[in-house]
This record gives structure tokens, sequence and C-alpha cells, in this order.
């Protein structure tokens, strides 16, 4: 549901647009010549940079469309939760990969199914299932 605020001009116009495109520009180079020429340090500011337009990008999105449903955010939840695990069991436990991608499985797909397959949790009000 797209909002009508002015506010959210500067997410439609031709300037946004164009700051956009250059920044993905930018960090394309930056990649390019952080691979091309070994440095860590360019290489560690262009994943900076991707990190910060990702977020960015995934603003836009959610803003224009609308697209936070509670579904949306029981999903967007153990996802996040399953990529925590998989750090966090990769890097501090002794556990098998075959145990970690289990866990993360689990957590990330069959979690989220459950609780919208035989759960009210992702309902709108008025919803009749």
């Amino acid at each position: 549901m797209p909002s009508d605020d002015a506010s959210m001009e500067y997410l439609n116009g031709p300037i946004a647009t164009t700051a956009l495109a250059a920044a993905f520009v930018l960090v394309g180079v930056g990649l390019l010549v952080g691979l091309t020429s070994g440095s860590m340090d360019v290489l560690g500011a262009t994943m900076i940079g991707i990190i910060v337009l990702t977020v960015a990008g995934i603003y836009i999105t959610i803003r224009r469309e609308g697209i936070v449903t509670r579904e949306n955010r029981i999903i967007g939840g153990c996802v996040l939760l399953a990529m925590v695990l998989l750090f966090a069991l990769y890097e501090l436990t002794a556990l098998s990969s075959e145990v970690v991608f289990a866990v993360v499985g689990f957590v990330g797909v069959i979690v989220p199914h459950l609780l919208l397959e035989y759960t009210s949790y992702a309902r709108e009000k008025g919803d009749p299932r």
C-alpha cells in the first residue's frame, strides 16, 4: 500500500534514482579495484557499501510497496534467527556441519511453516481461516 506522504517523494524522484544508480556503480568499481589490487581496506569499505545499499534497497521496497505483513514478519524473523544460529553454531560449537544445517533448516523453514499452518499468528484481523 503506497503512501502519499510528502516525506516519501524522495524515493520516487529522478535525483534519488540517479544517486542510487551512482552508488551501485561506485560499489562495483570499488569491488573491482579491491579484487584486482588485493587491498583488504578497499574490499572492506566496498562490503560496507554493499550492506548499506542492500539495507537502503530493502527500506525503499518496504516503504514503497507496503509488503510487511504478519506472515512476512514471522518468516523474516525465523530466517534472521536461522542466520544468527548458523554463525553461532558454526563458530562457537564443535557440532558437525550436518547437525548445524539441520538446526538451521528446522528453524528457518520448518518452524515458520508450522507457525503459519497450525496457529493463528499470521492471520490478519477478520481473516476467517
